[in-house]
């Protein structure tokens, strides 16, 4: 249960990042690894979600310029697209060990 509970990748940011912390992990990762992450979750369900979720949870005017960024970017190679969304993982790592946002925990099953 611990090491469930310790594990954290990019799939796990819709169920366990709230919200309104999306922004605060949007600040501190630069923009183009943001449209790298995301233009490489496309037509992968698990990793589109999480990143809608992020689309979903910022201003209106960002979100349309990184899809218009994703849009332009064309074919993304997965080694790129894991580092960009590792570093987005790591962020929020930083962002929960510094105290500024707290993670939702996972219920027991």
């Amino acid at each position: 249960a611990e090491v469930r509970k310790a594990i954290f990748t990019f799939v796990h940011i819709p169920d366990r990042v709230p919200p309104r912390d999306v922004p605060k992990i949007t600040r501190l990762v630069e923009q183009a690894q943001l449209v790298t992450a995301f233009a490489g979750a496309q037509g992968r369900p698990e990793l589109e979600a999480a990143a809608e979720f992020i689309l979903a949870n910022i201003s209106q005017r960002l979100a349309q310029g990184l899809r218009e960024e994703m849009g332009a970017r064309g074919k993304i190679k997965d080694k790129d697209a894991e580092e960009a969304m590792n570093a987005i993982v790591n962020a929020i790592r930083g962002l929960e060990a510094s105290g500024e946002i707290t993670l939702i925990q996972q219920e027991e099953e």
